[in-house]
């Protein structure tokens, strides 16, 4: 059985917090369009999509973890 280095252990505890907290705001994002939805505001939805499609912090939180624990 290999032996895994503080470090890995480490850097995989905080890709899965920030996994968390990511996974968290996407359900929010998912509450809101859902609540425009329903409430007839379609046009309004569609663009808090769009915003969301070209927002870089989208991913960039885990890429960043990610990177920062490989250098």
């Amino acid at each position: 059985m290999r032996s895994t280095p503080c470090s890995e252990v480490a850097s995989c505890t905080d890709v899965m917090n920030v996994l968390r907290i990511q996974r968290h705001d996407f359900l929010n994002h998912l509450q809101v369009i859902h609540a425009m939805i329903q409430l007839g505001r379609n046009e309004k939805a569609l663009q808090y999509i769009e915003n969301l499609a070209h927002d870089p912090e989208m991913i960039s939180n885990v890429l960043a973890t990610y990177k920062n624990e490989c250098i």
